[in-house]
């Protein structure tokens, strides 16, 4: 009996789901969409892998307690830095050796870009929820898709509303020299502009700048600024906004100026720049507060999952939203990486937590119920705008 023990031990994985009476060929059949996920788990971008994980892994779990329409969903995680090479190197890896339906990621702009080519030709589909850069859904592909509002949908309003609903009429745009910033402070610009604004000074910085001094100092120089556009990370974003207050700029430092921006942060980044965030007004993809049933289901679960004293960021609800997105899909009939797409394509106000989602053609989403504008209060809480 051990020698027969000692020797199954010994023998391939397949050969013991033979003998325990599993054929590879039923092991392949099973009914299980994959889903590939490249989140940024290290790096300066790491809070979105984090938070992403806690979304993809909340809505995995209440659909495999069921299952849709007979499949399970199963996920590979992988670490894509918010750095292209990376991104790269990871999704070749998971093409390879998970072969996924689908493809989810990445949050930076720039790494997003460098997998959709790869996908395109294997044609397995991306869908993101994170990037903004317009050269996504502009460069033809046909197996992208996008439910994160792009550059020009967010900056476009932004623009509007700092201008008509703020009074701006000066502006100065703050960004990392990515895809996503440029784009941003471009379209920014341009809206702006036409409508009567001026814009004093654009300003960029690398990705590995920490010390926002100098930064402060000449913009302090400039005279009277109502909006200061900022575009970075977290992280980068904590030490400008205090650098700012610290200079005398921003309300949250005495001054009279006003930050604002487009989806780079999540809940929680006040209470990390503190008073420094006060007056920060800015677009967020998930309103936690929203009375939606989607919405107030989705945070009661959340709480449940990972803390009464927690609240979902609209990280944490994209990541959970892209999964849901995916189920649809197979709800309505795919079973693979050719169907999932054509079902994709056909979705039209699909009520998801940070919205509706339509995707068009180009597989832009093109609802903006995704869009919600907060400013931050005295007490560090947000205050819901209706814009």
């Amino acid at each position: 009996m051990f020698k027969s023990l000692k020797l199954i031990v010994k023998l391939s994985p397949i050969f013991i789901l033979v003998a325990l009476g599993f054929t590879t060929n039923s092991f392949a059949q099973e009914k299980v969409i994959r889903i590939g996920l490249l989140y940024p788990i290290s790096g300066p971008g790491s809070y979105f892998g984090v938070m992403g994980r806690e979304g993809t892994d909340l809505a995995i779990e209440q659909l495999n307690k069921t299952g849709v329409k007979g499949y399970k969903f199963v996920v590979d995680y992988n670490d894509s830095q918010c750095s292209p090479l990376a991104a790269t190197n990871v999704v070749k890896k998971t093409l390879e050796n998970f072969k996924p339906h689908i493809v989810v990621g990445e949050e930076c702009s720039d790494a997003t870009l460098a997998v959709a080519p790869i996908l395109e030709e294997a044609k397995v589909p991306l869908l993101n929820a994170g990037s903004a850069t317009m050269k996504l859904t502009e460069s033809g592909y046909k197996y992208a898709f996008r439910i994160f509002p792009n550059a020009r949908q967010q900056t476009d309003s932004l623009a509007v509303n700092a201008y008509r609903k703020m009074n701006a009429k000066t502006a100065v745009l703050l960004y990392e020299k990515t895809n996503a910033g440029i784009d941003i402070s471009d379209t920014f610009e341009r809206t702006f502009t036409l409508l009567g604004g001026k814009v004093v000074a654009r300003i960029d910085f690398a990705r590995d700048v920490n010390d926002f001094t100098s930064i402060a100092t000449r913009i302090a120089s400039l005279g009277p600024v109502d909006v200061l556009l900022t575009s970075a990370l977290e992280g980068q974003t904590v030490k400008l906004a205090q650098a700012l207050a610290q200079a005398g700029i921003t309300k949250g430092g005495g001054g009279k100026a006003v930050q604002i921006g487009t989806i780079w942060l999540p809940w929680g980044f006040d209470q990390k720049a503190g008073k420094a965030s006060v007056g920060y007004t800015r677009i967020a993809q998930f309103d936690p507060s929203e009375p939606r049933p989607m919405v107030q289901n989705f945070v009661k679960a959340y709480k449940a999952k990972y803390g009464a004293d927690k609240v979902p960021t609209h990280i944490n609800a994209h990541a959970y939203d892209t999964i849901m997105i995916i189920a649809e899909a197979v709800r309505k009939g795919a079973i693979d990486s050719e169907s999932i797409r054509n079902e994709m394509l056909k979705m039209k106000d699909v009520e998801v937590t940070t919205g509706k989602i339509t995707f068009g053609p180009d597989g832009q989403n093109q609802n903006m119920s995704v869009i919600h504008y907060v400013e931050t209060q005295p007490d560090l809480s947000w205050k819901s705008l209706n814009w």
